[in-house]
């Protein structure tokens, strides 16, 4: 994974202006172009909120220029070099396909909440297809950064895409602390809980997939891209959404990284199901590969 260009949107939120300012903290240190796009409502949109006012549209392009214009000036003094910016009429979701197939970025940066008329942009529906369909790895901002990231969860299910996670990992948060980890459950675990089994008994029925885990992590890691990197693991057993949260609370993490799961047409629609609640509802910012 490289970063020549990296797309950021923004509906002038605090979150939706933090996704600004970490994509152009990202541009400076990687020296790539930085595209910023912003969603204004079609005229027909602000006449069925507003009623028909032919100023309206004009008074708010204004206004969001203005905006865009201040973003542009701050990335700029961030260090970052090439910066553009852009409104679109109409759906975030288009507004952001449009910029990115003409932009062709290597990274896509929104923010975490949005609000008002353009919530959509970011964690309700059309952010999740974004998150699912994007064609690279989208970062999902949830506060101003304060500097490069520090500390780095890469959550890897040791499946096809854990490779990618781990690099896009090491190439985000490059100047960070990177924790590989992996939660695992042996096959049919809850049916064994629920029926009584005590939890030495569990434990030493899933004991086969710890000591799996922990050989295809360690293979993981030694593919030569990986090699001589300080890179810390942890391998734990219980299910891997209060397993990585709890982790990512131990370490104080401010960046999780992680992959879409499979590429079936229901996945696209709503992701893994881990993805989907790391990326709702983690205490930081979220990666997904």
């Amino acid at each position: 994974m490289k970063m020549k260009r990296i797309l950021a949107a923004t509906d002038f939120s605090a979150l939706g202006d933090a996704a600004i300012h970490r994509a152009a903290f990202l541009a400076a240190r990687e020296d790539s172009e930085l595209a910023i796009v912003h969603a204004m409502p079609s005229s027909s949109v602000l006449d069925d909120v507003f009623g028909a006012d032919g100023n309206l549209p004009g008074r708010m392009r204004a206004v969001s220029g203005d905006r865009l214009a201040a973003l542009v000036d701050a990335a700029t003094q961030t260090g970052a070099r090439r910066v553009r910016a852009e409104i679109a009429e109409g759906s975030a979701q288009r507004a952001l396909a449009d910029a990115a197939e003409s932009f062709h970025p290597d990274l896509v940066v929104i923010g975490a909440h949005g609000k008002g008329l353009l919530q959509q942009f970011f964690l309700g529906g059309t952010a999740s297809r974004i998150l699912a369909r994007a064609a690279c790895p989208v970062l999902v901002a949830r506060s101003e950064p304060a500097g490069d990231y520090r500390q780095a969860l890469a959550a890897v299910d040791l499946g096809p895409r854990s490779e990618a996670v781990l690099r896009a990992s090491i190439i985000v948060a490059a100047r960070a602390r990177v924790t590989v980890a992996h939660a695992y459950q042996a096959p049919f675990e809850a049916k064994l809980r629920y029926k009584g089994f005590s939890a030495e008994d569990i434990a030493r029925y899933s004991e086969p997939e710890a000591q799996a885990a922990q050989r295809s992590v360690a293979a993981l890691l030694a593919e030569p891209v990986f090699t001589g990197l300080d890179l810390k693991i942890r391998i734990v057993h219980g299910h891997p959404n209060p397993a990585l949260f709890d982790i990512a609370n131990d370490l104080g993490a401010d960046l999780i990284v992680a992959g879409k799961h499979g590429g079936s047409r229901l996945e696209e629609s709503v992701m893994g199901s881990i993805t989907r609640l790391l990326a709702y509802h983690a205490p930081c910012d979220v990666l997904v590969v």
